[in-house]
């Protein structure tokens, strides 16, 4: 194949001395400066990006004080990108931007060896093939285009500076044998729960080494670590309906998870909590005050909100051929009112901790090479802004920075840094049950609901996200899964089996109060529906800064459908 060097000719941002020993970035370099000096008659290609992710994975997993799986792998994941065209009008977002039905001959599995010739080979054939691929999808899209009117139709690509970014990546080992250990000390806290019928502990470790070359010049080599410890039970109760809660902790680095009878106790809170949810009532649909309690606020604001500042393009399709599009809940609201006029949102990846704690949003640069702004999405409750790729928007044609996931047709996907949610008004903790039991008697009810912990990212099985999902229009929202009722003389009384009922993005902006105190949830993005934690692929952490949040009225109703039955026989005694 042949390339054809497009440079867009912005300035060179040099943050790092290059690494001639690396072989992986010198095999990219080389065939990238070999592909700028071909020349191609037909169709040149504009742009051409390589990426490579060189990832050590290591899992282990224990149930019950025995060790269920462990394992160690390595691979290499490389993302080839060539546009053609030009960036009014390339080959990208298009519904066949990426089908390509001619023969490849490139490998499946990548090289693993540091060997020069192997991965500039491994790289041609992927680029010929993509190349290819584009080729086939500009036509197609060209010829989709004479069928429709797009009088308006933005660009497909923006320019970006030119950035030069080699991160050192330093060396990390872990005792193997003590997490072991320490993953079947945790596990067996759950003998002591008869009621509980499956219980997991998991360590999963990833250092991977992110590599980027690009035909505009820009280069980047930059380590990423993640450490994840999860703790998952579930049971069912009496009825049928399942029943399950979790714990999470992300780090960068496995020494700064929490000590082992920190774990421990998350351990055995977790199992308190499902136990005693199995034992709840199950109550009747409700309308009325809610309060989203300590980490349950962010929780929300982050699915509800923070996963929508990127409003997705529509793809170009035939006009016989329509496509199943679910438009983003923000589009076309810049300008309007989404919280109430005394929050405020900001987006800032810069920032690398809050009190104390490393922020999983922070990175020096995205997945296509930009380095991250602060954007201030939301000032006094009006949207200002989105995050963005190099993939135009309405109103908003450059890259902030925020490309942190592959996505379909040829482009990336725009996800959320540390967002941080503020408040010019502002309540005491104590203040806001108070304002709640006020509510509750003021609208004659007779209790009102307090929300400590929502289901996102989800843990819920594929037959329950259905029950979930059933019935609801538009997007649905992840279920409680600490819900308690609170009573005017200030008991609590837990309860389960109730979501949402039409609950967007609209239904902020009647948030009543928010706490003077703010909490820190992070989670790992994976663009999937309710960011659920067993999807594979890649990930991205997202930090998120955000009080507690007071409803004047929202409405709880019974999750429809068939429960499963019961075991009919018990489980086998557990001897603690």
């Amino acid at each position: 194949m042949r390339l054809l060097k497009f440079l867009f000719g912005f300035p060179v941002l040099v943050f790092a001395q290059q690494d001639t020993n690396d072989v992986v970035l010198r095999a990219m370099k080389d065939e990238m400066a070999r592909s700028r000096a071909l020349r191609l008659v037909d169709a040149p290609p504009y742009f051409v990006e390589y990426t490579l992710d060189d990832a050590d994975l290591y899992l282990a997993g224990a149930s019950l004080g025995a060790l269920i799986r462990e394992r160690r792998s390595r691979l290499r994941a490389p993302r080839i990108r060539v546009r053609a065209g030009e960036p009014k009008l390339d080959n990208s977002n298009h519904i066949f931007s990426d089908v390509y039905r001619g023969a490849r001959y490139d490998a499946t599995e990548f090289p693993l060896d540091d060997h020069y010739d192997a991965l500039r080979l491994a790289f041609w054939l992927a680029t010929d093939r993509a190349y290819k691929q584009a080729l086939e999808a500009l036509a197609r899209k060209k010829a989709s285009l004479k069928n429709i009117s797009e009088s308006d139709r933005l660009p497909d690509f923006s320019p970006a500076s030119v950035v030069s970014l080699i991160l050192p990546v330093p060396k990390r080992s872990f005792d193997e044998t003590k997490w072991r250990d320490r993953l079947r000390d945790i596990s067996a806290v759950y003998r002591a729960y008869p009621d509980i019928f499956f219980s997991e502990v998991t360590l999963g470790i990833s250092n991977t080494t992110s590599y980027l070359v690009n035909n505009e010049g820009t280069e980047v080599r930059m380590p990423d670590f993640l450490t994840t410890f999860r703790i998952r039970v579930s049971t069912m109760a009496p009825d049928g309906m399942p029943i399950r809660d979790y714990a999470e902790f992300l780090t960068t680095d496995v020494d700064q998870l929490p000590s082992e009878s920190q774990l421990k106790k998350a351990a055995q809170e977790t199992g308190d909590q499902v136990s005693a949810r199995r034992a709840a009532p199950y109550p009747e649909n409700y309308s009325g005050p809610v309060l989203f309690e300590g980490v349950a606020g962010p929780q929300l604001l982050a699915e509800t909100l923070g996963r929508h500042f990127s409003p997705p393009r529509r793809p170009v399709s035939d006009p016989e051929r329509p496509i199943n599009f679910l438009p983003g809940e923000l589009e076309g609201r810049l300008g309007s009112r989404i919280l109430p006029e005394w929050m405020d949102v900001l987006d800032d990846p810069t920032q690398k901790t809050w009190r104390g704690t490393t922020l999983l949003g922070h990175y020096p640069v995205d997945i296509e090479g930009v380095p991250p702004k602060p954007v201030v999405l939301i000032e006094k409750g009006v949207l200002k802004s989105f995050l963005s790729t190099r993939q135009p928007l309405p109103g908003q044609e450059g890259s902030n920075g925020h490309a942190r996931l592959p996505g379909p047709l040829g482009n990336n996907l725009a996800v959320a840094g540390n967002l941080f949610f503020r408040s010019s008004q502002v309540t005491a903790v104590s203040d806001l049950r108070k304002k709640l039991l006020d509510l509750c008697q003021q609208r004659g009810k007779a209790y009102a609901y307090v929300v400590r912990k929502m289901d996102f990212p989800s843990t819920a099985s594929a037959d329950e996200l259905r029950r979930i999902s059933s019935g609801l229009s538009g997007r649905p929202v992840s279920i409680p899964l600490r819900l308690y009722r609170l009573y005017p003389d200030g008991r609590e009384e837990m309860v389960r089996g109730l979501r949402f009922r039409a609950f967007t993005t609209r239904a902020l902006r009647d948030i009543l109060a928010v706490s003077d105190e703010l909490y820190l949830f992070q989670y790992l993005e994976s663009g999937a529906p309710f960011a659920h934690m067993d999807v594979s692929g890649y990930v991205a952490g997202v930090s998120v800064v955000a009080p507690a949040l007071l409803f004047d009225e929202l409405e709880l109703e019974r999750i429809p459908g068939e429960l499963p039955k019961p075991p009919v026989v018990s489980p086998p005694p557990l001897i603690p």
